[in-house]
């Protein structure tokens, strides 16, 4: 299980950490194309990194939980060692996510500052059910998220070879007759982010938690 720790850069405090699609979890730094220009929007509330760090800092307090998501009668999981992110609950996060409901589109997504979003505790599934594991940490709210990969398929009915007519006893072409078909299919993978806020307790007591969209 990986901690974060960005090193604060005040000179470019508020450079955003460009993420397409899924600013959250991947955290990736990309440039927008001229051709596709985005617009970022940011949360007004300020990141307080010494209040995110804090909440950070080893504890003795464990999350155990799964993670899924449910479309067109199918549950979907994260693969097997896909990431899971713990982010400390700020106001800073807590904009954010609200944020992403309304801009979330090709032109115009909300984003955080690169500090807020390097400022988490990552650990990987450890089946292909969505299992995950949280171990060390400090009471208080965060919000676990991962990415799971759904299918989409679609069928198709194409031709499969020449028409097949009826012929009477001379050989000449009569009425009716079939066209030889068949069904192939083609699949399209999609990403949904699925995450929630968890309150850890100060009992020590194991922390059981069902993800599910």
């Amino acid at each position: 299980m990986k901690r974060f720790k960005l090193i604060p850069d005040f000179q470019n405090r508020q450079k955003l950490s460009v993420c397409f699609k899924i600013v959250l979890i991947l955290c990736s730094l990309s440039t927008a194309t001229a051709q596709q220009k985005v617009d970022y929007v940011l949360p007004k509330a300020a990141f307080n990194s010494t209040e995110a760090y804090t909440m950070l800092d080893e504890g003795s307090n464990t999350i155990t939980g799964t993670i899924s998501f449910k479309k067109r009668g199918y549950v979907n999981y994260p693969s097997y060692q896909s990431k899971v992110l713990l982010y400390p609950v700020t106001a800073h996060l807590t904009e954010f996510i609200e944020l992403k409901k309304k801009y979330n589109s090709k032109k115009k997504q909300a984003a955080m500052t690169k500090e807020a979003a390097m400022a988490r505790i990552e650990t990987k599934t450890i089946d292909d059910k969505g299992n995950f594991v949280f171990t060390n940490l400090k009471p208080g709210k965060y919000y676990v998220v991962s990415l799971v990969i759904w299918e989409k398929v679609r069928g198709n009915k194409v031709q499969s070879g020449p028409v097949i007519a009826n012929y009477n006893m001379l050989g000449i072409q009569m009425g009716g007759g079939y066209v030889p078909a068949e069904m192939r299919y083609e699949s399209s993978a999609y990403e949904e982010e699925v995450g929630d806020y968890i309150e850890v307790a100060a009992d020590h007591k194991p922390n059981v938690i069902n993800i599910a969209k």
